[in-house]
């Protein structure tokens, strides 16, 4: 078996708790305006060019965007990390793209670090069939849980899926007890309203949870992976918020109970 890797990034600290390897798996169902791995949306390797001046000259070079890799090889990488897991109380996060994208191989590459006794962290947009969303939350020792709006056609404008199988999963994985942090991209024009935050910050504990909640401002820093892979950056008029409106945010939700951070 072999799955579509498109980056292993050692020594990140804003996907769980701990220093972490983050395994990127390619694919997403979501296509959302602002993504920041728009390396990962397609499920296989593809191939782009990039541009470099040299001597005068512009030198075309080109580049495969994701490897095939089987879980053992995976796991062989993430292991040359595991001293600082243990030092940190780190390990693996799994993300993408979408790792339920790829199921049987996102599933294995965790059987391999529960054998390891390595802490699994699972970053999701939550947009999967019931099975395979629980078949992969339920093995995870914490999940990264993307809500973006609560509006389903709001939702469908900006991501081009639907809110209902995200919402139905996070209910799912609230009622069954699992380890959750729930990450909110903050989004001018999109999500970022008084009247939108408390919508979802009321939404959370209608399904009897109050944890901690992750605010992510919107910024640009992507756009350069869009001009190296050729395509359209819709977001380039979108400002990015200000440090007084991330305040904002926060407040709705330590207000309701909720433990904030933001960034990451």
């Amino acid at each position: 078996m072999k799955g579509c890797v498109f980056d292993i990034r050692h020594y990140s600290v804003h996907d769980g708790p701990g220093i972490r390897t983050a395994v990127f798996l390619k694919g997403c169902p979501l296509r959302c305006r602002w993504c920041h791995n728009p390396e990962g949306l397609e499920p296989e390797p593809v191939e782009v060019c990039r541009e470099r001046p040299a001597g005068g000259k512009t030198i075309r070079l080109a580049e495969t965007i994701g490897k095939l890799m089987t879980p053992a090889e995976v796991a062989e990488e993430v292991m040359k990390s595991r001293i600082f897991f243990e030092e940190s109380g780190g390990g693996v996060t799994f993300t993408g793209g979408e790792p339920l994208m790829q199921v049987e191989f996102t599933e294995a590459c965790m059987h391999l670090m529960e054998t390891g006794n390595i802490h699994t962290t699972l970053d999701t947009c939550g947009y999967a069939l019931p099975d395979v969303y629980n078949r992969i939350a339920a093995r995870a020792n914490l999940i990264l849980f993307d809500l973006k709006h609560y509006d389903s056609g709001i939702h469908q404008r900006y991501t081009g899926v639907p809110s209902g199988p995200v919402m139905a999963n996070l209910r799912a994985s609230i009622e069954a007890g699992f380890p959750l942090i729930v990450r909110i991209p903050l989004i001018p024009g999109f999500n970022l309203s008084t009247d939108t935050l408390i919508r979802m910050a009321g939404i959370l504990p209608a399904t009897g949870w109050s944890g901690q909640v992750n605010l992510l401002p919107y910024h640009r820093i992507a756009m350069h992976k869009y001009e190296k892979l050729g395509l359209g950056y819709g977001m380039k008029d979108i400002r990015q918020p200000s440090a007084a409106e991330v305040e904002q945010a926060a407040e709705i939700f330590r207000e309701r109970g909720f433990v904030v951070t933001t960034g990451g």
